[in-house]
């Protein structure tokens, strides 16, 4: 492409936009991203979520939305509290505070660490912890339930959990509006910059971006040789998920209904001429975090699969694409439609639908 003062006019500044956006905005994206993977090590700040609501309608005595409050935290208590261990979490957490107390800039520290873990506890992280885990009224189901049984305002507006959830949401909200003014550069810039290189070379199909966006990628179902003398075949089967049954465990059970079905073969007209049903199948389409549950179609644009997940091997794929590794795992769609139609019994939707033998 011939470099005109036209061109170096329209494109000239599209690295350099670039460049200014995200060193500009480095420093906010380092802040969310600690708080993303801290927050996610205390779990029982979760809690936290529905509270507003609560707190809003406690301040308005509007007696429906305090009882519609209510629900939407019991709900949120009953799924968080069934497989829920606090000395893990207790651990967890003291190790995640004070990671973020180390790593993060004093700018995006929020104020609990210094109004109550310096001057209540003299710095000490474990101590304000442990006494979090003692006092807040979310440390156990009972407490909760008991709590939510007669809310009062104050008692959850000085909740630990509470102080401590406001504390690090004010400091996200002011890290994402920083980040966010470097947004137009950010995307004028890396649009230009595509522009540039399309009209560079007009010949060349340029790869598509994957992030947010549709996009088709092509591969073929094959298996896969990982190292020396292992092969992985391009499908599983019923009796696969049957032969890793352990009872209780949360990976692994499964409902006896499935295990009979599969003893019996009754696989209806979803089961393999050769007398298996077939569970999941791999590609080599190239894929990435955000396509789960993709259709995976054939030459004739039929429904065969969806794309859920990615083998081992090929972590590597956000960087490069390597063909002899590269696999993507597909759930097959005779296995999603005997689920529905003889499993679970549905048939009538299945019905609804144009199958292809």
């Amino acid at each position: 492409m011939v470099v005109t003062p036209e061109r170096k006019a329209k494109y000239g500044e599209a690295l350099n936009m670039i460049k200014t956006a995200i060193e500009g905005r480095a420093e906010y994206y380092n802040a969310l991203q600690y708080l993303n993977e801290c927050l996610q090590g205390c779990e029982l700040l979760s809690l936290n979520r529905g509270v507003a609501g609560l707190v809003t309608a406690l301040k308005a005595k509007d007696n429906q939305k305090i009882s519609d409050a209510v629900d939407q935290i019991k709900k949120n208590g009953n799924d968080f509290f069934k497989d829920y261990n606090p000395p893990t979490d207790n651990k967890s957490m003291k190790a995640m505070l004070k990671l973020y107390r180390a790593d993060v800039p004093a700018k995006f520290i929020p104020d609990f660490y210094l109004n109550v873990v310096d001057k209540k506890f003299k710095g000490n992280i474990d101590k304000f912890v442990d006494d979090m885990f003692a006092k807040s009224l979310f440390a156990s189901e009972a407490k909760l339930s008991a709590f939510l049984s007669k809310p009062v305002l104050k008692t959850l507006e000085s909740d630990p959990v509470c102080l401590t959830s406001a504390s690090f949401n004010k400091v996200a909200g002011e890290a994402s509006n920083g980040l966010s003014q470097f947004d137009a550069g950010l995307n004028t810039g890396r649009r230009l910059w595509i522009a540039a290189l399309m009209e560079m070379v007009p010949e060349k199909t340029q790869y598509p971006d994957a992030n947010f966006s549709m996009r088709l990628s092509y591969g073929t179902v094959q298996d896969y040789d990982p190292r020396d003398a292992v092969t992985y075949k391009y499908y599983t089967t019923l009796q696969g998920v049957v032969d890793k049954y352990k009872p209780g465990d949360y990976e692994f059970d499964v409902p006896k209904r499935l295990i009979d079905l599969n003893n019996k073969k009754e696989f209806g007209r979803y089961g393999s001429s050769k007398g298996y049903m077939p569970v999941c199948f791999l590609t080599t389409n190239d894929i990435t975090g955000g396509n789960s549950g993709s259709p995976v179609m054939n030459g004739n644009g039929e429904l065969i699969g969806l794309a859920f997940d990615g083998n081992w091997e090929s972590m590597s794929g956000d960087i490069a694409y390597e063909p002899e590794l590269q696999r993507t795992i597909v759930v097959d769609i005779r296995y999603v439609l005997w689920i529905m139609d003889v499993y679970s019994g549905a048939k009538h939707l299945v019905d609804e639908m144009t199958i292809v033998q």
